[in-house]
């Protein structure tokens, strides 16, 4: 190819690669953006949930603080209990008179009713004096109940308990009440509904045990990398999470960065192949074009060559210079020589006209391949031997019937035949043969000529096509004759071989059907 359309074919190149890997480029960037922007959607998403959660917390804490209010614990003691008891997460309740004597508790435990439970709760009262002041400063001053929780736990005979603190007023009189019970069960009972609600297949919402990391529960069973998480407000030493169905925000970025990257990986190499391709039509029609320049320049030379003698000797005998009649033989023999030379030239231009058109019909007929070899030989006899050619046939003993358009069989005969001659240039023989090689008739036709490189067999029936080695550009010719026979012989179902190396001339063999009884 010339540095024209390389260049040309490197522009091409560049402009369709450039613009592909700038927007791969800027893919993987909007992905690293796309991942900051994700990664604080789920954050705000895991404070929305803890919001929700915390919220429906103290809904339910509120509950039963409500009850803790309503109901008289002197007068119905046991109907707050059988109140209090519908909330499997409750314990116990301790209450404590702030400026008296009177405390009490409050369970269906019968473990938790005992002056020994009674010791605890007060000695827990007395390591939280401060908090209980604060707590009872909120109510005395601003009427405010607040709800104070702890981070911490306690095991009494078997029993794990978390607690509360928060002050009740009944008329004048403070109570601190601390409000014992199971935070396992009251996630379980409380916040898992919610839980699963705001789940709702796109997220796995969790909550566990801050000390130790166990989870007490989870809306999926399998929860992939990483988990965003926050403690409770009610119960600080639990801890809610909040991650991805199918894995983190990461994993789900360097998926798509992944599945980008391949597909940006095949365009571009679909993209290298059509550029390849292009390369190469690029370069076989330029290859063609320069065959075609260099066809009409050997045609023009074959035409003009047989065209200036035919009118050379034409003029000589027109003007009568010539008296001896043997010269004017010679002459008449030359004019007669180049005439033919001129119309199988233009036969087998019109026979190539056809094919690339699609117009090239056969007429199909029982043949038997020697005879037709054998007129062929006969006709071409007296040619070979003024040209200087030793020849030889070597027909097979038993028919050889086929069936094919007789006129094109010739064709390629004629043809193989002037293409032995033409390359020829020192050892001037021909051998032709027939026979059958399993299913075929064939006919070979073998010369003594400087032969073909193994690299070249393939190329030799591209139309235009001549080997370039050795004097083969001095030789006459318009590279279509091997083109026009492989074409009729494909047309006939048959097909051609050729064995040849340098020096040691060529074999051209050609196989067709033969024809069934």
């Amino acid at each position: 190819m010339t540095k024209s359309g390389k260049k040309s074919v490197l522009l091409v190149l560049l402009i369709l690669v450039v613009p592909v890997v700038t927007y791969g480029v800027f893919q993987l960037n909007s992905l690293t953006v796309d991942e900051r922007e994700l990664t604080t959607i789920y954050r705000r998403q895991l404070e929305s949930v803890l919001f929700s959660v915390n919220q429906v917390a103290q809904e339910k804490s509120a509950e039963v603080f409500k009850i803790i209010e309503e109901e008289n614990w002197g007068a119905d003691s046991d109907r707050m209990l059988e109140r209090l008891n519908s909330y499997t997460f409750f314990q116990a309740l301790y209450s404590k008179e702030i400026n008296g004597w009177d405390e009490t508790v409050l369970s269906q435990n019968a473990k938790l009713l005992n002056e020994d439970f009674l010791g605890v709760a007060n000695n827990l009262a007395e390591a939280n004096t401060s908090i209980v002041n604060r707590l009872i400063r909120y109510m005395e001053e601003g009427d405010f109940q607040k709800i104070q929780s702890f981070d911490d736990w306690i095991e009494y005979d078997g029993l794990y308990m978390d607690y509360q603190f928060f002050v009740s007023k009944v008329g004048d009189r403070l109570f601190l009440n601390i409000y014992f019970f199971n935070a396992q069960k009251f996630v379980e009972q409380a916040l898992v509904p919610k839980f699963q609600e705001m789940a709702q297949g796109d997220f796995i919402i969790t909550c566990s045990r801050i000390e130790d990391g166990f989870q007490i529960y989870s809306t999926s069973g399998e929860l992939v990398g990483q988990i965003e998480s926050e403690p409770l407000d009610l119960i600080p030493r639990f801890e809610v999470g909040i991650a991805r169905e199918g894995g983190t925000v990461e994993q789900a970025v360097n998926r798509r960065k992944t599945n980008n990257l391949i597909a940006l990986g095949i365009l571009m190499l679909i993209m290298i192949i059509g550029v390849g391709l292009v390369f190469r039509n690029v370069q076989r029609e330029m290859e063609l074009a320069q065959k075609k320049a260099d066809f009409v320049s050997n045609v023009s030379h074959e035409i003009r060559t047989p065209l200036a003698l035919i009118n050379m000797f034409a003029e000589t005998l027109l003007l009568g210079r010539v008296k001896n009649e043997s010269k004017k033989m010679e002459y008449y023999e030359i004019i007669t020589k180049e005439v033919n030379r001129l119309s199988n030239m233009l036969n087998r231009i019109l026979s190539f006209s056809k094919i690339e058109a699609n117009k090239r019909e056969y007429s199909r007929s029982a043949l038997d391949l020697s005879e037709v070899v054998q007129d062929v030989m006969n006709t071409y006899s007296y040619h070979l031997e003024s040209n200087g050619f030793e020849h030889s046939v070597q027909l097979s003993e038993s028919s050889l019937p086929i069936k094919a358009d007789k006129e094109a069989l010739i064709e390629v005969l004629v043809n193989l035949i002037d293409n032995g001659m033409k390359y020829s240039l020192e050892e001037k023989q021909l051998e032709v043969k027939t026979g059958k090689d399993g299913e075929f008739a064939f006919v070979s036709i073998k010369d003594n000529g400087m032969g073909i490189a193994k690299n070249q067999l393939d190329k030799l029936f591209e139309k235009f096509y001549r080997v370039p080695t050795g004097d083969v550009h001095d030789t006459k010719g318009s590279g279509l004759g091997l083109s026009i026979v492989k074409h009729i012989v494909d047309a006939h179902d048959g097909k051609v071989t050729i064995n040849s190396k340098p020096g040691e001339g060529s074999e051209f063999k050609v196989l067709i059907p033969l024809k069934s009884e």
